[in-house]
């Protein structure tokens, strides 16, 4: 009875009118920021959230999906996924699909929309472009140090989908032996940095230039350059709600500690700690073993004893 009401409010407390205005899709890791990126985005007028449509972990996701003959992660690399993966979000885009609604107390909510921002972590690493040309998107490619992910997470639930599948196509052998003693015999941190290797390193690898690539750690100690940069690119009329968001903490906070919670809330001390807390939780020797492993995947836009991004949006 509960499940049903909500979906009925979700499904008639929101008309999405459909224009010429892009979506905007964001491609990251979890425990990246994205959530906080989608909040600042929101703030622009028409936009609703469509959040993590592919997490399995969702028991609406999981429900939809599983009516396609979908039910493990390993259904997105496949060549029927493909197709289901299109009609399902051509759904949200044309208003047909409104289980990822969000409620009307919700500070973001709208009446009516024409725009929705998706928040993608589980799925489409190797079909941005994909993406963005099927349902006149425009992408937000957001990195986090891999290191400050993976010790901020419990799961990798697609670490064997990305070595079990076609997505395995995109690493050579050489690659793919390390990343097979990886995950037979190495660290949970290392683990969760090969995780983030994988998902992370196909869509370095053939980003265009109308991508906007950012970081969660330029983000937090310079903000105002990537927030003029995306209201720039992503036609965002009003940037100032962009800025002023930036002192209210995301819904995602619950899952950090105590102090980040404190730091992000009151904007106390230097906003560095919370881009390089993580050194405190690994040692010089884990970290120069954690960051070879980005080497492994020519991944160089984070390296050994540096916490910031080479990639800087201006």
């Amino acid at each position: 009875m509960i499940a049903t009401m909500k979906h009925v409010i979700q499904s008639t407390t929101n008309i999405h009118l459909t224009d010429n205005s892009p979506n905007i899709f964001i491609f990251s890791t979890p425990r990246s920021g994205s959530t906080w990126l989608m909040e600042l985005i929101l703030t622009q007028p028409g936009f609703k959230p469509c959040n993590e449509p592919f997490n399995l972990w969702d028991p609406d996701v999981c429900r939809y999906f599983a009516q396609l003959g979908m039910t493990d992660w390993t259904d997105f690399h496949s060549r029927y996924g493909n197709h289901a993966i299109q009609e399902y979000i051509q759904g949200f885009c044309d208003g047909r699909i409104r289980f990822k609604n969000p409620f009307f107390y919700r500070n973001y909510f709208r009446l009516i929309t024409h725009r929705i921002v998706f928040k993608i972590l589980h799925a489409g690493e190797d079909r941005m472009n994909w993406f963005r040309d099927t349902f006149n998107g425009r992408i937000v490619f957001l990195l986090r140090h891999p290191i400050a992910v993976s010790v901020s997470r419990k799961f990798y639930p697609r670490l064997g989908a990305f070595l079990n599948t076609e997505y395995r196509e995109h690493f050579s052998e050489e690659q793919l032996r390390a990343a097979k003693k990886i995950l037979e015999s190495g660290t949970k941190l290392e683990q969760g940095v090969l995780d983030w290797c994988l998902q992370n390193a196909v869509p370095l690898q053939h980003a265009t230039p109308d991508w906007i690539i950012i970081s969660y750690e330029q983000l937090i100690i310079e903000p105002r350059p990537v927030i003029e940069a995306l209201a720039r690119r992503l036609a965002l009329p009003q940037p100032e709600r962009m800025m002023q968001r930036l002192t209210i903490p995301s819904a995602s906070t619950h899952k950090c500690d105590e102090k980040t919670k404190e730091v992000l809330k009151n904007r106390e001390g230097s906003n560095r700690w919370v881009v390089e807390k993580w050194r405190e939780k690994v040692t010089e020797e884990e970290e120069r073993r954690a960051m070879e492993i980005l080497e492994q995947f020519n991944i160089d836009v984070y390296q050994y004893g540096n916490s910031a991004c080479k990639l800087v949006v201006g």
